[in-house]
């Protein structure tokens, strides 16, 4: 059950400058996406100060497909989680057992979220339209383990109770957030959508693009 190792080639430490450089030629020749060096630079850099990135603007502005380039240009894609306005608590991100079939439902970011407890690299989760619900409400839990100074703490509750049958990094019922995971939210300013509330931007780092 060892973690997936990373590779590095000496010409792969580079400085946040040649790294900016690499990632605004890779999506342009790759994707037709034209960034300037400083949005990627501002991202990038962020990413350093916390594990929630907000990217606001108007439709059209290259806010969800900058985090898509970066996961490309990682060889690790990131993974799209479209945000419902009828979303209220955190079910839709991290499950619940339907009494009727006596099941699991497992959303794709809690897969996501777990696959990455085998990795060491970087991992983009994209909330897409995040504030077409109120974030506070559904994304709670992460809030609220982000706050706490020790990582080793920052500990999800998955299910009430631990059976044998559980998987192998999902201890007493509780899966620890790993530190290889980026939270990227998208958000537009309009009638159709929530504010954002300065609990949200206490713990993330925003970019206007």
């Amino acid at each position: 059950y060892s973690n997936l190792p990373i590779h590095m080639k000496d010409d792969d430490k580079v400085s946040l400058s040649e790294l900016v450089t690499r990632v605004r030629h890779f999506a342009a020749s790759k994707y037709k996406l034209y960034y300037n060096e400083k949005v990627i630079s501002e991202f990038i850099a962020g990413m350093a100060t916390s594990k929630i990135m907000i990217l606001e603007g108007i439709s059209g502005t290259g806010k969800t497909s900058l985090p898509y380039a970066l996961g490309k240009f990682m060889s690790n894609d990131a993974t799209m989680i479209s945000v419902q306005p009828s979303w209220t608590d955190r079910t839709e991100l991290i499950g619940y057992l339907n009494e009727f079939t006596k099941k699991d439902k497992e959303p794709d970011l809690l897969k996501s979220i777990y696959e990455t407890t085998y990795r060491t690299d970087v991992t983009l989760l994209i909330l897409d339209e995040m504030n077409l619900a109120r974030v506070e409400y559904y994304f709670a839990d992460f809030l609220s383990v982000m706050e706490v100074p020790d990582p080793k703490e920052w500990l999800i509750e998955i299910v009430p109770n631990q059976l044998p049958s559980d998987p192998v990094n999902l201890k007493k019922g509780k899966i620890l957030l790993p530190q290889n995971v980026w939270f990227i939210g998208t958000a537009n300013k309009d009638d159709s959508t929530f504010t954002i509330t300065d609990k949200v931007y206490d713990r993330a780092h925003s970019i206007e693009l």
